[in-house]
């Protein structure tokens, strides 16, 4: 079941990632850096997950992984030193990896994907 979910998960990312077929999926690719998917395109791939496997979105919050479209520098300082307002550009790191375990739970519970994948 695991092997064959990893298979289905690697062409999935394949696809969506447009990989070259040499270049490896390994679990402990980033879905923002080594995947290159960032704002909308992050989204929608993330969306393509979850209806792609029928999994539960449960508690997963794009903002905790991924910054928004246009979500640089410039928003950075403007939200921060114009608005006043808590900001940060730092986001939590969302890997191959977690997204497997999340296919073999079904569901996304963020707590025991970063508990049982290392950082």
């Amino acid at each position: 079941m695991e092997d064959r979910a990893w298979e289905s998960l690697e062409l999935f990312v394949r696809q969506e990632a447009r990989l070259p077929a040499k270049k490896p999926v390994t679990p402990d690719m980033s879905v923002e850096n080594d995947l290159g998917q960032q704002g909308d395109d992050a989204d929608i791939f993330m969306q393509r997950f979850f209806e792609s496997f029928g999994i539960d979105r449960g508690d997963y919050d794009f903002h905790r992984y991924f910054l928004m479209e246009g979500e640089g520098l410039l928003y950075h300082f403007l939200t921060r030193h114009v608005l006043r307002r808590q900001h940060s550009l730092k986001r939590e790191p969302l890997t191959v990896r977690m997204l497997h375990k999340a296919l073999l739970s079904g569901k996304w519970d963020s707590g025991a994907l970063h508990n049982d994948c290392p950082a």
